[in-house]
């Protein structure tokens, strides 16, 4: 039985003998692992490169001074409340009733008071207007927008140099 441990052992040594200290070239896994981390490092600076170019492009607004708040909100909308226009239409076979609401969005410099002191001339005026209008033309989503374009020209008319931004339907019944 010695015999035996004695030939296994000089091949272990001889074995171990070859094995030697690790000089060989590194792993495909660790060459892969160092690309990786290099690349995260590289997208982390790029990120942090552009947020800083992003915060000096983007410089954060100036204070107003001398401003009152309430003015600055006042130009940001300026609407006047028209009152409410009933019209009666005829098809033809019978009478139908319309009921508009709307409501004018001004420019900034036109005053909300005056402009709703014109609301009885607007509403005076828009009858005329409607009594030419078939009631099939007020049908579906093109009602609206022929509601719309009638009360802009009418109140174009009506306020002269008042400009109008745009005239927004509250509502629009037709029985």
């Amino acid at each position: 039985m010695s015999r035996t441990i004695r030939q296994n052992a000089p091949n272990i040594a001889a074995g171990s003998s070859t094995m030697g200290p690790s000089t060989a070239a590194p792993s495909t896994l660790d060459r892969l692992s160092r690309r990786v981390v290099v690349g995260l490092l590289c997208t982390m600076a790029g990120l942090a490169a552009a947020g800083t170019g992003g915060a000096f492009l983007l410089k954060p607004g100036t204070a107003q001074a001398g401003r009152v708040v309430g003015d600055t909100l006042r130009t940001a909308a300026n609407y006047a409340r028209l009152p409410a226009m009933i019209f009666t239409l005829s098809d033809g076979d019978r009478l139908r009733e319309l009921r508009v609401r709307v409501v004018l969005d001004m420019e900034p410099t036109a005053p909300a008071k005056t402009v709703e002191s014109y609301g009885p001339r607007i509403a005076s005026a828009m009858t005329n207007v409607m009594l030419e209008t078939d009631p099939g033309e007020l049908r579906g989503r093109n009602g609206a927008f022929y509601i719309k374009d009638a009360v802009m020209r009418t109140a174009a008319k009506e306020l002269g140099a008042m400009k109008i931004r745009q005239v927004l339907v509250q509502e629009l019944v037709m029985r």
